[in-house]
Order: structure tokens, then sequence, then C-alpha cells
């Protein structure tokens, strides 16, 4: 869904591209977004801090989108204006771009290959030759046309002189002639030469000389290219009593490996052969600054505002053109010219059926389905690279909500900057000694937590180190300008996932120590996300278990073996010297519990009858505490593993003292900790969605906890027992009630028809205080709107979705000849809008709660296939049987 951010930067895009500079300004916009003037100025100086608008200070202040402007003419000077006269001034005062300036990369991707083209033309006393060796397409003869520009703009070369281009491909059925245009020749030289000629060479004296593809350079031109190379001199075809001499710089570009298709020779002579890289290569950010000029270089010719759909914005920034920039082009162009086609307005719509076949052909069907289609302006694919990868980087990690979700949000965008990291970086080799440190780091490291790291996500980390260790000025500033906002991160990343917290100290505290590495604060929390998905988190409070033991390192083996053999870090250790006294060991573990926090449940496996009683004085309430004397590894692994299965304490040391005996303790937490549990018959997905949407309708000093559970594991007897046992269960929210006796339920169509507040205030009443409810009931009432909800739990296209179902349930209810009630009809939006997601990512319901439902209800499932004809054919999906079902205990309960 798109963010408010996103929505004002379309907003001001857009009235910037109509030349409504005036209305620009926090009132406007807020009006036109409908949310309030306060929260559109907090919005927009967040946008300004970020450097993506500057400020006209005016009355009103305005804001105006930097990329925009930046887009057309150089960089601004400044990030405030007084006046929209100054800034017009100052833009009205530029030149236009130069050079190399023209070249999309040069100050990111192509910084350092430009800064070597520059290096060597300017080498006296003539430049040297240089070769630019890359795919197809991917300019090589536009930076060609840039360097003899650069020369020309630099007093390298007479602005007089020419630049001349010759593609020998051209000529390569007949090398001969490319010799005789290239060196001149004498009349009579050849059959044809009826007059003198004096080749290429000779016209491009004192100024560039460019061969294209040349590979296609036979050997013999290739060798006559050698005296010219070295000392400047020639000789014309059919004269080789005459000298000619010419001072012109040489550059050579080739889609061939050099090595193979050139003689080594000719090769040594050209002392500078520089890499183009693909536009895959180039990033992200580049490919859509080249999709932006290259579409707005139509907009000018043909003179009509373009808008491209979102979907074309997607499949042309992913597709891979093997044609690279030129392939780009030409797909731009021929888009253009269908749509063109159909276009009667001054507008151009670019649609998914306007690109050409070789891209349609690549089209996912399904993929394309479940993406929201909307037309968008061109400033939509205005890059942000200016403020530099790392620094969005770090600032999308900073913006990222602390809550159920930020585990898997922060693990997507470190993947994604690490995606872009790894694709763009020419530089494999460089970092390979990284890599094999990295191992031998988390070697040490991980194997007492009982995991292994893989390869490539620790090739992934050496680049990621490599681009840091590049940057360390602009991230060291961007810390100290974030100070606050790092240190909340910091604080939250060590209480929600302490132990993989722990392990991003460790490896930093190996770099700075080892490779003398300056890493920073940011590193540690980055390090800390990539370790979060090799553990287990629940979302339910810690268990924590502890090995305490006599011995230099009794208790670290022991938790080591165990770990290993688990496959998963569930022991910590304590290694306790002979002469330390009970009392100090106490010490440690409660400063262990108050660094850890919101522990459920505490085991601890201790050597010594000395120690059974260690639990006494322990600074937790609110666990349940096992204590288990003369500890060995078969004891250790035996609770481990009850402990990965998620057992109660009491199952855990009913479950070693079966075959076993062992001295233990058992004081489990008098109260139970009130829970909300979600669970859809829609999916364990929908319940994750609906769990979200209920955290964000919490007060903030709210501390209920809520969890999904599968609507098919909770109507079983043995579960919910289990939930009875270990919490104090305040109701069950979702999609279909699972009836079970003594759990109150809410449906979430009562929520989304207002139906369902009188059962808030009944069950919330007395976890929370007056001022907290009002709170709650006021978010409930604006989050649990059929749209909001909607929205959150499909991926689809909410809108035409919900078209789709609504005329199926009410085909449906003309076959039953029934009318359901508003909740039941609400209720099915939900469910059957869910169940088309799932069908279309192929998460279909396998399993009958009712095994003889099929053959009961035939007549029933025929009726809903009937009525989901539309659907099904739309979205290209059959309904299971089995789906069916959950359908029919809808209607039932109506």
């Amino acid at each position: 869904m798109i963010s408010l951010e996103e929505k004002i930067m379309l907003l001001i895009n857009g009235k910037m591209d109509q030349n409504s500079y005036d209305e620009c300004q926090s009132t406007q916009l807020s009006k036109e977004l409908k949310l309030s003037r306060n929260q559109v100025i907090r919005l927009l100086n967040e946008l300004f801090n970020e450097k993506k608008l500057i400020k006209i200070k005016a009355s009103p202040i305005l804001y105006l989108s930097r990329a925009s402007l930046e887009s057309k003419y150089k960089k601004l000077s400044s990030d405030e204006y007084k006046s929209l006269d100054e800034l017009e001034a100052e833009l009205n005062n530029q030149t236009e771009l130069k050079n190399f300036e023209k070249l999309i990369g040069s100050n990111e991707s192509m910084y350092q290959i430009v800064e070597k083209i520059k290096a060597t033309v300017a080498y006296p006393p003539v430049g040297l030759p240089m070769l630019l060796y890359g795919p197809t397409g991917t300019g090589k003869s536009f930076m060609a046309k840039l360097t003899y520009e650069y020369c020309v703009d630099t007093g390298l070369i007479d602005a007089s002189k020419n630049f001349v281009q010759v593609n020998c491909s051209e000529y390569a059925n007949n090398p001969e002639l490319l010799t005789a245009n290239l060196f001149g020749y004498k009349k009579g030289a050849f059959t044809g030469a009826d007059s003198d000629n004096l080749g290429l060479l000779h016209f491009a004296d004192g100024g560039v000389l460019f061969l294209d593809e040349v590979h296609c350079l036979n050997a013999e031109c290739q060798e006559k290219l050698f005296l010219y190379m070295d000392q400047g001199i020639y000789h014309l075809v059919g004269d080789n009593n005459k000298w000619y001499k010419s001072k012109c710089r040489i550059i050579f570009a080739t889609t061939e490996v050099p090595q193979k298709a050139l003689l080594k020779t000719f090769l040594r002579r050209i002392p500078v052969i520089l890499t183009i890289p693909s536009l895959a290569q180039r990033g992200e950010n580049e490919k859509l600054e080249l999709m932006y000029n290259f579409l707005k270089n139509e907009e000018k010719r043909i003179n009509k505002t373009i808008l491209i759909s979102s979907n074309v914005y997607e499949l042309l920034l992913n597709h891979t053109f093997v044609g690279n920039i030129g392939e780009l082009t030409n797909t731009i162009q021929a888009s253009c010219v269908s749509a063109l086609y159909k276009s009667n307005s001054d507008t151009l719509e670019i649609h998914a059926y306007d690109l050409p076949d070789s891209i349609r052909n690549s089209i996912d069907v399904s993929s394309m389905i479940m993406k929201k289609h909307k037309l968008v302006s061109l400033n939509t694919l205005l890059p942000v690279s200016d403020q530099g990868i790392i620094k969005d980087f770090y600032q999308s990690l900073i913006n990222i909500k602390r809550d159920t979700s930020f585990a898997i949000n922060a693990q997507n965008t470190v993947d994604r900057y690490f995606e872009k990291l790894i694709f763009n970086d020419n530089r494999a080799g460089s970092i390979d000694y990284l890599t094999n440190y990295l191992e031998k780091i988390f070697n040490n490291i991980t194997e007492h937590y009982g995991f292994r790291t893989s390869h490539n996500e620790l090739i992934a980390l050496a680049t990621y180190i490599s681009e840091f260790s590049k940057n360390t000025y602009l991230t060291n500033n961007w810390i100290n300008e974030n100070y606050d906002e790092v240190k909340n991160l910091k604080k939250y990343l060590k209480l929600e996932f302490h132990r993989e917290y722990e392990i991003g100290q460790d490896v930093s505290h190996y770099l700075k120590n080892n490779m003398n590495q300056d890493i920073d604060d940011f590193v540690e929390c980055i390090i800390c996300i990539c370790m979060i998905k090799y553990f287990v988190h629940s979302g339910e409070d810690l268990t924590i278990a502890i090995i305490i033991a006599h011995g230099y390192s009794t208790a670290s083996s022991i938790a080591e073996a165990s770990n290993r053999m688990l496959n998963s870090y569930i022991f910590d250790a304590i290694d306790m010297p002979l002469d330390v006294d009970v009392q100090a060991i106490t010490r440690k573990i409660n400063d262990y519990i108050a660094y850890v926090g919101n522990i459920s449940k505490l085991y601890l496996l201790v050597d010594m009858g000395s120690l059974e009683e260690i639990y006494q004085g322990l600074d937790t309430s609110n666990a349940d505490i096992a204590l288990v004397n003369n500890i060995n590894t078969k004891c250790a692994l035996e609770i481990g593993q009850g402990i990965k299965l998620n057992k109660t304490v009491t199952e855990v040391i009913d479950s070693i003292l079966k075959e076993n005996i062992y001295k233990t303790h058992v004081e489990l937490k008098k109260k139970k900790e009130p829970i909300v549990i979600c669970s859809c018959a829609s999916g364990l997905g929908a319940a994750h969605k609906i769990k979200e949407i209920l955290f964000n309708s919490l007060p903030e000093d709210s501390n209920l906890k809520i969890i999904t559970y599968d609507y098919p594991a909770l109507i079983r007897k043995q579960v919910y027992d289990q939930l009875m046992n270990d919490y104090e269960v305040i109701c069950v929210i979702g999609t279909l009630d699972p009836n079970i006796e003594s759990m109150k339920y809410i449906g979430i169509q009562e929520l989304i028809i207002n139906e369902g507040q009188n059962a808030i205030e009944i069950y919330f009443g007395k976890y929370m205080k007056k001022e907290q409810m009002e709170i709650f009931e006021k978010n409930i009432l604006r989050n649990f709107t059929l749209s909001n909800v909607m929205n959150n739990l499909t991926i689809l296209n909410p809108d035409k979705l919900l078209e789709h179902v609504a005329k199926a349930i009410d085909h449906l209810q003309n076959i039953l000849h029934k009318r359901f009630k508003n909740r039941t009809c609400f209720g099915l939006y939900v469910h059957i809008c869910c169940l088309v997601e799932r069908l279309v990512t192929r998460q279909a319901i396998s399993n009958f709660t009712d095994q003889d439902f099929k053959e009961k209800h035939q007549e029933f499932i025929d009726q809903v296939n009937i009525s989901m004809k539309e659907v099904k054919t739309y979205y290209n999906v059959e309904i299971p049987d089995e789906e069916v079902e959950y359908i029919y205990n809808y209607i039932i309960n109506d």
C-alpha cells in the first residue's frame, strides 16, 4: 500500500508538472489528501530533512520536489530559497549540461570509468589509446562522443577538429576497403580507386578517431595500426614511399573479449582497457533515471504528457534487457508508438499490452493479476540516489515500524540492499579475503549457538562491509545526525532479539580488533538483523535455559554440544569456579534476566546440590521456573527438545523423570498472561494480517499480547486445553466462530459493521484503563472498515476483487433462494477474497474438517461453483471442495 510520504511526493510532482507551484503548500496539500495540516507539515519536514524536498520561504512556505527540478537542471545549490524568483534566477543562470554531465551514473556506477577516461585523454602529448569493452547497447559510442566533447570543453583539442566514427563491422566482408578508408589510398591502388583519398586518420588529425566493433579489423589492418600508434605516422594504401602524419586520440570499442578477439601485439599498444557495465549492473536507480529520460524525450517529440501503468513500470524495471540501454530505448519508443495509435487526447497512456512481444511474453499473468493497476506520472520514476544508496538503506531501516512485523520487514530491507550491492558490484575478487575472514569469525562464534551461516550470506555481508568502508565519512555523519534513532533501534534489537544482538556485537568486536575495520553501531544492527532468520521467534515471551556447572568449561561444553546436536541456540552457559559462592552466581543470573527481559520460562540446569536453592534469589515473578540438578548432556538434550517443541515447563520436567531420576524443582508463575487470539478460517496469513490491524489499534501504553493460531488447529481440543492452561484468553477474533465452549469470540464482520463494540467493551474492559478503552474503541472504528481490512488482507486489487466476490455472493443467494444477514455477507466477503488470493498463490486448504462433507453436500458444492464462475474465470483458479466446506459453515451459521 502506498505510504503517505509517497502520496505527498506524487501530489507535489503532479502540481509541478502543471506548473502549479503555488499549490505546493501545507494547507492545499492537507485539503487534497484529507489529512490534518499538522500531520502534513510533519511529513513535509521529514521529506525536507531527507533532502527530497526544498523549501521556498515565502508566505505560505512552498515545498518543491528536488528530484523533479534536478532532472531538468543541474544540482541545486541550496535546500532553501527566499522566493520562487530567487530559485528561478538560479535555474535561468544554469548552462546546459556539458560532456560527461549528460552521462547518467557519471557520479555513481560510471564515476571511476569517467575519471580514467579524463586522465587517459589528458595524458601528454596527445593522450593514450583506450579500449571500451562491454556488451551490446551499453553506451560505448555515446561515451566516445562525450569524450570528444570533454576534450573540446577543456581545451585539449580545438573545437574545429573532428570526431570521426567508424563501425568496423560494416566492413566485415570487405576488410581491404576498411583499411583503404582508414589510411587513405592513392589513385590506381585498386580497382575503383579513381582518385587520391587521404583517409579517416587524416580527417581525425587533431581530433578523435573512434573505431567501434574493432574486433572486426583483420590482422593486417591491426598490424598497420601498430606503427601509427607507436610513432603517429602511416602510409596510404598504394604508396609505400611517402609518410603521412596525424595526431589524433584513438578510442576503440568491442563487444568481444579483447584477449581473444585482438592480436596480442595490437592489444599491448592499448594501455587503457575499460569495462563498461551492463544495464543490469548499473543498478535500479540509474535504470529508473534512464527510463525517465527516454520517456521525457518521447514526451517532447510527440508533444503529449505520458502516463505509464504501474505494471509497465515494474515490468521495465525488472526485465533483463539483453541489448542493455539500446534495447531499453527501443522498447520505450515501440511502446510509445503502440500507445500513440490508440491515443486521442493530450495524454499518452502506456499499458502492458503496448510493450513489445519480447517483454509481454515474459509476463507471469498470475503475478500481474496480483498487482494493483494504476497510472503514474513520469516523476514517479525519478530516483533518489543523490543521497547515496547506503544512506537510503540506513534510513529505510530506521523507519521500519517496531511491531510484530519488524523482523520480516527488516530482513526484506536488508536482503534488497544486499542484492543491489552484489549485482552492482564489479569487484568480486576484492572481497574474497573479507569473505574468508568472516567465515572464520562466524565459525568460531556460531559453534556455541548451534547453527551455520550460509556462504551467500557471508558474501553479502562482506560486500556490505566493503561498501561501508568506502563510505565511512558519509555514514558517520548520518549516524551523528540520527543519533537518537540509531540508539533506539539498538535498544529495541537488544530487547527483542538479544541472542542475535550478542552475535552482532561479537562479530563487530572481531572485525574491530583483528582487521582494523572502523565498525560503527549500525553495522552491528545489520549483522543482528541478518541473524534473526537463524532463530525461532514464536511471538511469545522468551524461554531461557542456562547450564551452570563448576569447572573451567564444563557448562560451556555441555551447552555447545547440546546446541549443535539440537541445531538450535537453546542453552546459555555459566562456568563457575569452585571458589565462587552461590550469591555471586545468583547475581550473575539476575543481571542476565534483567538484560534479556520478558522471560516466560526459565530452566536452570545445575551440577551440584549447593545450587539447588538458587531459584529462591532470582528477581523474576512472572516466569515459570524449573531447576534440574545433576545435569549431563543427555538430560540437556531431552530438555532442549521439549523447549523446541514449545512444551510447558511441567511437560518438559515430567518427560525427563520418566526414565531417569533427577532432583527437580518447578515453580509456576501464579498469574496467567492475558492474550487475544487471531484465528481465521480464511487462513493463517489472514490471521496474521488481522493481528497487525488489531495491534495497530491498541493504545501505545497497552501491553496486551496478540497471537495467531491456525483455525483447524484451534478447534482441536488439545490445542484449546494448552492455550487455556498457559494463558488467560480474552477472546478469539477472526472470520468464523470456532464454537469452543467458554472461549469468547468476536467476528471481524461484526467489527466492520460496528456490531462488535459492545463485546469489545465487555471483553477488554478489565484489561485497560478508561482512557485506554476510549482510544482502543476509536481506533477499532477507524481501522476495521471493509476498505482498510481488504487492503490489508489481500495483495490483489481489493476493489476489483470485492466487485467480483459481491456478484458471486448475490448469485449464490439467488440460487439458494435466501438472503444472508449483513454479518454473514461481510464475513463471506472477507473469507472469499482471502480464498481467491490463496488460490492465486497456490496455498489452498487441502483437508476437510468433516470427511463426509463432499458426499453429503455435492449439490451445495455445485451451487457454489456456478455462482463463482466469473471469479474463477477472471483469476484463472478452481475452488477445491475442501474450501467450499468453509463457505458452507459460514452459511449454516447465518
